[in-house]
């Protein structure tokens, strides 16, 4: 397995990197323009007859696989894996407008995956293209979840989907071969599976891959999440990657790897504070971290993300605040401006 000591893209802090920087990061080839006229990138990895498609940054506030296949790439390049017998085409962002703002919808504010039946938008339109000339074997497509989601109540660090191709959901002898598939690789890495998810399969007749998979087109969903203290998600980083090397050679013999995979939930909060003191009441708070693009700047704060009786719900922080007061007002999706024990935020930031 590779690990993060194998690329400077599996180990390094940085999250976002500049459209500027990715477009002279690799020698790409433009294979077209988003609606706002960026360029959208292209290379293929190896010259084999199995052709397998991977594409990321559908929406631009989602940056872990944009990570990953620059490690696939870099890996390759110095002949850290071998690729012979297949041709990996990747796309590293395909909606580069989104990416630039470091949002979920494109320049004409549409959310390209919900564009995959009318063709919208011109990202969508390049991207089935590009996949049907291509005549993959297999897909991957690389997502980010927020941090909400959890598996036995620690965070999803990785949820997969094999996506359904109608609306009963019905497990397809595609579908089958496609779960095998993936449990055969996740065995093969011989890896605890604590933190990874399966995702609904509900149909969504709008989204690329049930789009894909009604169409026969096979692939798997990757949705990176954060794992404790690993807010940048290297941990999905190094973990997507192994798990899409694996895929590669993976047999379709029988595995109920991925069925036994526990069904990710919503719900998980990031940081509690209990019991603090607020309006002469006792209230735990719950803060989340919001990071931002805003040009050529960068950065994360802290936000109110609920108020009350929260003791039903998972976190993955917890401190006990029966000491603090507060005596501000807070006000939920704002950054937090408090003072809690020792820490003190301002404008959500921790300056003391």
């Amino acid at each position: 397995m590779f690990q993060a000591s194998d690329s400077k893209y599996l180990s390094d802090n940085q999250w976002y990197m500049p459209y500027n920087e990715l477009l002279s990061a690799v020698n790409w080839e433009i294979i077209g323009y988003s609606s706002e006229e960026r360029p959208i990138l292209h290379t293929t990895l190896g010259a084999g007859s199995r052709s397998i498609c991977v594409w990321a940054g559908m929406h631009g506030n989602e940056t872990t696989g944009v990570y990953m296949l620059l490690s696939l790439i870099d890996l390759y390049t110095r002949n850290k894996i071998d690729l012979n017998d297949f041709a990996i085409h990747i796309i590293p962002v395909i909606n580069p407008d989104a990416y630039v703002r470091f949002t979920r919808r494109n320049g004409l504010s549409i959310d390209l995956n919900r564009d995959f039946r009318a063709f919208q938008t011109i990202e969508s339109a390049k991207l089935i293209g590009w996949i049907k000339m291509k005549a993959p074997e297999l897909c991957f497509n690389l997502h980010d979840q927020r941090s909400i989601f959890h598996v036995n109540n620690e965070p999803a660090y990785t949820s997969f989907l094999i996506p359904s191709s109608e609306e009963t959901r019905s497990i397809t002898p595609l579908r089958r071969t496609l779960m095998n598939r993936l449990g055969n690789a996740l065995s093969s890495l011989n890896v605890p599976l604590n933190g990874i998810g399966r995702y609904s399969d509900e149909f969504y007749p709008t989204a690329i891959g049930d789009y894909l998979m009604a169409q026969g087109i096979p692939n798997v969903l990757f949705e990176s999440g954060v794992s404790v203290d690993d807010f940048e998600r290297k941990k999905a980083r190094i973990f997507g990657l192994n798990v899409m090397v694996a895929l590669l050679l993976a047999t379709e013999e029988p595995s109920t790897v991925y069925d036994q995979l526990p069904q990710n939930k919503e719900g998980l909060l990031e940081w509690v504070f209990t019991g603090v003191l607020y309006a002469r009441m006792r209230i735990d708070i719950a803060l989340k971290r919001v990071y931002y693009v805003n040009g050529h700047a960068q950065g994360m704060y802290y936000m109110v993300d609920e108020i009350g009786d929260l003791a039903s719900r998972p976190r993955m922080k917890e401190t006990n605040g029966a000491a603090m007061a507060l005596s501000a007002p807070l006000i939920i999706g704002q950054p937090i401006t408090a003072v809690l024990g020792s820490m003190v935020f301002e404008d959500g930031l921790i300056v003391g």
